[in-house]
């Protein structure tokens, strides 16, 4: 039975290559020609930074001993990675745009790094909507629905303006045309954040599941992470950390890998078509 997570599909050296031997070819997308080894290399430097989150500022200071005892409490009721927090997601997401980014030359950093920071303010006002819904598939949620994901842009928009009135006429100059942007999704820079925001979910999946996954989650999951391909610069990177999630899921469960890669084929992939 083989559960080794460093098990790989037989062609996964090939992925994304057009002369098999490992590398990607350049794309519209700017990108430099990248090995496996180069997506493993951004992957494990986006998952060590997640233990920033677990870093707690004013921590067993002067002054906040009680402060420092209730996190201690807290710790060991929710150990880390706890379940992030959207000001921690956001800016992680940022942190893999600065990992990733260099790797697509045309792509405007600090524009990118602005709209990182953006992306999910407005879930202050509107909450964090579920992508998954109540039957666990997503169908009747915003991450598949076209009326609900209108619904949600809707009321973003709302809570866009009503957040403006709030800053400076400098600062609502400035963020104004970035909310846009990133909802209307049509420049490079909006295309690519909302590619990283979907790479980083499957990064925080993999790290906080540990493999405690059964079949209809690992299948939204991978359906949901499909979404990466609005930046096709990112399939390789994309592929590496599925591989990642079937090989925890495989060690959890003491499960051959094959078989949690049967489990992930549904109608809606396209990365294991043959």
């Amino acid at each position: 039975m083989t559960t080794a997570a460093t098990q790989l599909s037989p062609d996964l050296d090939k992925a994304g290559s057009a002369d098999g031997k490992g590398g990607t070819p350049p794309t519209p997308y700017g990108a430099c020609a990248m090995m496996v080894s180069d997506a493993d290399c951004d992957l494990d430097a986006i998952t060590w930074s997640m233990k920033l989150a677990s870093v707690r500022r004013y921590y067993h200071q002067r002054f906040w001993e009680d402060e420092t005892k209730e996190a201690e409490y807290a710790s060991r009721i929710e150990p880390d990675p706890r379940l992030e927090s959207v000001a921690e997601h956001s800016w992680h997401v940022a942190d893999a745009v600065l990992i990733l980014a260099p790797r697509f030359p045309l792509i405007d950093i600090g524009r990118a790094l602005a709209l990182s920071v953006l992306h999910d303010k407005m879930e202050i006002k509107i909450g964090d909507w579920s992508p998954v819904g109540r039957d666990g598939t997503g169908d009747k949620t915003h991450a598949f629905d076209t009326e609900r994901r209108k619904s949600k842009e809707d009321a973003e928009r709302k809570a866009i303006e009503q957040y403006l009135r709030m800053l400076s006429p400098a600062a609502s100059e400035l963020q104004q045309p970035m909310f846009h942007e990133l909802l209307e999704g049509r420049t490079d820079e909006a295309k690519f954040v909302k590619a990283v925001d979907k790479l980083q979910a499957l990064v925080y999946v993999v790290v906080k599941k540990s493999g405690r996954m059964n079949k209809n989650h690992l299948r939204f999951t991978m359906r949901y992470s499909e979404k990466v391909m609005i930046w096709p610069g990112l399939e390789l990177h994309l592929t590496r950390m599925r591989e990642r999630l079937f090989a925890s899921i495989a060690d959890n469960q003491k499960k051959p890998i094959e078989e949690i890669k049967a489990w992930a084929k549904t109608e809606q992939m396209t990365l294991f078509e043959d």
